[in-house]
């Protein structure tokens, strides 16, 4: 098994045993992704996984960061897990993606680096994303010039549902201004909203 893919597995005791299910080979688009076959020997890294509501499998990856921008791809099962779709790009960059699906039926998307990013599902397609919500400003060239691949957050998420509609995202902000004027490293919780029209 290529070590670069994910490994699914499968339970029917309730975690006490498990066996293969399928894997999520790697597989890197080289017209969108022209450093994927340098990325070989990690891959994919910390996927993110959900079970849609009407019974689709859906994975959202990342890949290892060191050549470049590293895109995030997405993939989908329509068999619990057994095979899985080509992985596609779809977007520049991104680490730790979150998926969550509301019970409006709305999935939400969170990852970051630089800067937080909240997308959300178009027309149920998995293939059709809004543009991404920055939850924290950046610039791409402030970035650059000073070598922080962080920016402004880690990137790293967290989403938590709060009502049908809504749900919390919990990021961090390391320039936030105190009211003293100070700049500190600080956890944020907001309350988001969204509706099917």
């Amino acid at each position: 098994m290529d070590p670069a893919g994910v490994i699914c597995y499968k339970s029917t005791d309730f975690g006490k045993t498990w066996v293969k299910q399928g894997s999520i080979l790697y597989q890197p688009d080289l017209s969108l992704d022209p450093n994927g076959n340098k990325r070989k020997t990690f891959g994919w890294t910390e996927p993110a996984f959900t079970v849609l509501k009407n019974g689709t499998f859906l994975s959202v990856l990342r890949t290892q960061d060191g050549f470049g921008k590293s895109p995030m791809y997405w993939t989908t099962s329509i068999n619990k897990g057994v095979s899985w779709s080509t992985p596609k790009v779809f977007t520049g960059s991104g680490v730790l993606p979150k998926l969550l699906e509301l019970d409006n039926g709305i999935v939400a998307l969170a990852s970051g680096r630089p800067g937080v990013q909240l997308r959300f599902m178009l027309n149920d397609n998995p293939n059709d994303w809004s543009e991404p919500f920055e939850m924290l400003p950046w610039v791409e060239n402030e970035v650059q010039l000073t070598n922080d691949a962080l920016g402004s957050s880690c990137g790293y998420t967290q989403m938590l549902k709060v009502d049908e509609n809504s749900f919390l995202i919990i990021y961090s902000d390391f320039k936030h201004k105190t009211p003293e004027g100070l700049t500190r490293k600080a956890i944020k919780v907001r309350k988001v909203t969204v509706k099917r029209i």
